[in-house]
């Protein structure tokens, strides 16, 4: 009777871990990031500050010496925010979406204006 309750008890505490593990493993994006991209030969760069609650993200972008209000979520480790821009008039609604690596770096997409292009984001 020994060791169906020791195997159990290994069983119970391996799958403890293993929960332990994945909660400590989720991604927390909250902090300031460097944004560095490209559209179509058209340099992104600015910094943006990023918060998050579960999976809601909110923030702002500083981009020419303004902040610039953000939305987004992360779920699992796709990460995707959004931010309006408006230049000569027009106001341009920018979708960022990518993926946070094992190595802390946002990779991904940009989609403004009917046009794409790629990005990558460093934590500060």
């Amino acid at each position: 009777m020994k060791k169906p309750a020791a195997t159990l008890a290994l069983v119970l505490a391996v799958a403890l871990s293993f929960a332990i593990n994945l909660a400590a493993a989720a991604a927390d994006v909250s902090g300031t990031w460097n944004v560095d991209g490209d559209v179509v030969g058209n340099a992104v760069k600015f910094a943006c500050t990023l918060k998050q609650d579960g999976e809601k993200l909110s923030g702002t972008a500083n981009m020419q010496g303004k902040d610039i209000p953000m939305t987004g979520s992360v779920k699992g480790s796709t990460v995707s925010f959004t931010f309006d821009v408006d230049h000569e008039g027009t106001t341009y609604t920018n979708v960022f979406t990518g993926r946070l690596g094992d190595n802390g770096v946002i990779e991904g997409s940009i989609a403004v204006g009917g046009v794409e292009g790629s990005f990558t984001a460093k934590k500060q």
